[in-house]
């Protein structure tokens, strides 16, 4: 299964780690080239491989709800935890989703 990151952290934390300490993107006052908005420095592969994942297409990433079936009768009746669909079954373990908002039944299951 594929994983995603968010974009913009890694490239604060990558900046940081490999160029904040950087005499080369130091201008002659001492400032970081990114503070004062000049075109990052290329001394070394750092930058090249920051602009690409910069300009790498985002993918189409939908969060993902995570919910639990709150059981409401002693007759098999549970609902979503966060739209309030409910379900009649013997078997909640089978239901996996919630067929209503699409959240993920990874939260447990819980006796009301």
């Amino acid at each position: 299964m594929a994983e995603y990151i968010d974009r913009d952290a890694f490239l604060t934390k990558e900046r940081a780690w490999y160029c904040e300490n950087c005499d080369m993107r130091k201008n002659s006052k001492g400032k970081l080239v990114y503070e004062i908005g000049e075109t990052p420095c290329r001394a070394c592969d750092i930058g090249t491989i920051l602009d690409a994942v910069e300009d790498y297409p985002a993918a189409d990433v939908v969060e993902r709800r995570t919910g639990k079936w709150v059981k409401i009768s002693s007759a098999g009746i549970y609902k979503c935890n966060q739209c309030g669909k409910t379900v009649i079954t013997a078997d909640i373990e089978a239901y996996k989703f919630c067929h209503e908002c699409g959240a993920k039944m990874s939260g447990g299951n819980e006796d009301v």
